[in-house]
C-alpha cells in the first residue's frame, strides 16, 4: 500500500477536457484526490475531485479522432446549486455527474492507450484502498463476483426494472462483478444462501423489500459456518414499500436520502459499488412454538404490528398502504393485555469479553440472559436485573436500528451497532386515540419521543407476554405465531454494505 500511495503521489500528465479542446490541463493523482489545474497558471480555475465522490472509472479509445484515448471518470457528489441571477444556494443534494479527461499525449494510439490504462489501474486502486475493506477481503475477493438477487414482486412488481434501468448502469461503470438470481419463490433466497460456496462470492445484494433481507440473514444462521457467513456483507437496493435495511444504512452515513425511487436507488447502487464494511447489530428471538429467528430490524406488538400485518391487503398501494391502515387502526384503537420483562442496558458492560462474544459461542448458546418460556423470569430488584411493565398497550416496539421504513424514524438515537435495544409503549388510557394520532404524525423524524406518553428505555433483552391467543406479533415485518415472544442484542456481530460518515468533504458548487 506505501508503494501504490508514493506512486499516486507522483503522477501527473497533461490532458484536455474536451477532446475538441486545445487548452490543456495538468492532472495530478494522489491517494485522495485528484488535481485538475489549468496550464496558464490560474490556480483560481484549479478543480479538485475527491477520490471518495468517484464511483467508477472506464477508458475508452476517442471515436473522432484515431491517436486519442478518454479517461471517464464518473461522480457522485454533494452539489449545491443556486437559483437563477440570485445568490440564493438550494439546499445541497447528491448529483450523478462525469468527468472526460482526453489523453493525446504521443504521437500513436497503442502509447497512448497503454498510459491511459496505467491511470486507470491507480485511480482505481485508489479507489478500492480508500474503502478501508479489511485484509482478507482486499487480498482475496477483490475480483469476486457480488450475489445479487431480486425479488420479481418488489416495489409492486417494479423491482427487477429497477435494477436493470437504475442500478446495472451504475455497477458496469463500477466495473462491479456480479451475478443476478430471481427468486421464484418464498425462501428460494434463503435456500440459496444455505449452500453457497463463501469463497466464491464478495457480498451478498437484496434487490427488494425487507423481507428478503430478513430471509437471506436467517439462511446463512442456519448453516453450520454461520460465523464465516455473517462476515459476508449484505447490502441492499430498494425494491420494496419498507427499504428500511437501506434507509438505516444511508442515515449512518450521514448523506441526504433521495426522495424518488429511482434516485433512491441509483445511490443504493453506487452506495454498494464503493461500499465500507460496517457492523451492524441483530437480536436473536425466540417464538411461542419454538422458533429461533434472527431479527436485524424490530419487534412489534399493538398498533404497529396490526397495521404491518393487516396492511399487506393495499400491498399495490406500495409505501400508502401503512398511511391507509394507521388511520383505520387510530379511530379504532385496540387494547393490548400482558406485561414485558426486560433487563435495561447499562452502558458499562458495553465491552464484552471475547469468550462471551456471538461470534465464540454455538448457535444453541446465544443467548446470555434468557430463559425457557416455562421459567418464570424472577423481576426482584434485589436479586435479579430483570425488570417488569405491565399492561395494558397501545402501542410496544423494540428496535435495533432508528428507521422501520424509509418514513418512519421509530428510535432516533439508534444507529447501525450500539449494542443495545430500543423498547418503547404507549400505555392504554383514556386518551389513547388522541395519543397513537400525535405519535404517528412525528414518526417521519422521531420526535414523537418528545411527548411524555411514549415512554422509552434502552434494553439488552426482553420477554413480551400477551393475554389474549389472538393478534399480530411481527418479526422484521414477518408475522410469528401470537403468544409469549422474547429475545436478546447480538452486538455487530452481522456486517453490511456501508459508508462511513464524511464530515469534512466539501460540497461541489454549480
Amino acid at each position: 500500500m506505501t508503494d501504490e500511495n508514493s506512486i499516486l503521489t507522483n503522477l501527473e500528465d497533461i490532458f484536455f477536457l474536451d477532446s475538441h479542446s486545445s487548452k490543456q490541463y495538468l492532472v495530478k493523482l494522489s491517494s485522495t484526490v485528484i488535481s485538475i489545474i489549468p496550464q496558464n497558471n490560474d490556480h483560481n480555475r484549479t478543480r479538485l475531485i475527491s477520490i471518495d465522490d468517484i464511483y467508477g472509472c472506464l477508458y475508452m479509445k476517442a471515436r473522432r479522432n484515431a491517436i486519442q484515448c478518454h479517461l471517464v471518470l464518473y461522480l457522485y457528489a454533494l452539489q449545491r446549486t443556486k437559483l437563477c441571477n440570485t445568490p440564493v444556494t438550494k439546499n445541497e443534494t447528491l448529483r450523478r455527474s462525469q468527468q472526460v479527461l482526453t489523453y493525446a499525449k504521443f504521437h500513436d494510439f497503442e502509447t497512448n492507450l497503454s498510459e491511459i490504462i496505467r491511470w486507470h489501474r491507480l485511480i482505481t486502486s485508489a479507489i478500492y484502498f480508500r474503502r478501508n475493506l479489511p485484509p482478507d477481503i482486499v487480498m482475496t475477493k477483490r475480483d469476486k463476483r457480488v450475489l445479487v438477487f431480486v425479488n420479481p414482486a418488489g416495489g409492486a412488481g417494479k423491482a427487477y426494472r429497477l435494477v436493470m434501468e437504475h442500478a446495472i448502469g451504475v455497477w458496469s461503470e463500477a466495473e462491479l462483478n456480479h451475478q443476478i438470481i430471481v427468486t421464484e419463490y418464498a425462501g428460494h433466497a434463503r435456500d440459496y444462501v444455505r449452500t453457497i460456496q463463501l469463497a466464491d462470492w464478495s457480498g451478498i445484494v437484496l434487490a427488494s423489500g425487507d423481507g428478503l433481507i430478513y430471509e437471506v440473514i436467517n439462511g446463512l444462521m442456519s448453516r453450520s459456518d454461520w460465523q464465516e457467513a455473517l462476515q459476508l456483507p449484505i447490502g441492499h437496493l430498494p425494491c420494496g414499500s419498507g427499504n428500511a435495511f437501506i434507509t438505516n444504512i444511508i442515515r449512518y452515513s450521514k448523506q441526504p436520502i433521495m426522495n424518488s425511487t429511482k434516485k433512491f436507488v441509483v445511490q443504493a447502487a453506487i452506495l454498494i459499488a464503493t461500499h465500507h464494511i460496517i457492523p451492524f447489530d441483530l437480536a436473536v428471538i425466540y417464538t411461542c412454538d419454538a422458533q429461533r429467528l434472527f431479527s436485524f430490524l424490530c419487534v412489534e406488538w399493538g398498533i404497529i404490528a396490526d397495521v404491518d400485518c393487516d396492511s399487506e391487503k393495499y400491498r399495490f398501494l406500495g409505501e400508502a398502504r401503512f398511511t391507509v391502515e394507521a388511520v383505520k387502526r387510530i379511530l379504532q384503537p385496540r387494547v393490548y393485555n400482558g406485561y414485558i420483562d426486560y433487563i435495561p442496558y447499562e452502558s458499562a458492560e458495553t465491552a464484552v469479553d471475547s469468550d462471551q462474544s456471538p461470534l465464540n459461542r454455538s448457535t444453541t448458546e446465544f443467548h446470555r440472559h434468557l430463559v425457557p418460556f416455562n421459567e418464570v423470569i424472577p423481576t426482584d430488584s434485589t436479586t435479579t436485573k430483570w425488570r417488569r411493565i405491565n399492561g395494558p398497550f397501545a402501542h410496544v416496539l423494540i428496535t435495533s436500528k432508528a428507521s422501520i421504513s424509509k418514513d418512519v424514524v421509530a428510535s432516533p438515537q439508534s444507529t447501525l451497532s450500539d449494542g443495545y435495544l430500543t423498547l418503547q409503549f404507549i400505555r392504554s388510557d383514556g386518551l389513547t386515540r388522541t395519543n397513537l394520532a400525535k405519535t404517528f404524525t412525528k414518526l417521519s423524524d422521531g420526535s414523537h419521543f418528545d411527548f411524555n406518553f411514549v415512554e422509552w428505555m434502552r434494553i439488552r433483552a426482553f420477554r413480551i407476554v400477551p393475554n389474549e391467543t389472538d393478534g399480530n406479533l411481527m418479526v422484521d415485518g414477518e408475522k410469528v405465531p401470537y403468544g409469549p415472544i422474547q429475545g436478546e442484542i447480538l452486538p455487530g456481530i452481522a456486517r453490511c454494505m456501508g459508508k462511513e460518515p464524511n464530515l469534512t468533504r466539501a460540497s461541489i458548487n454549480l
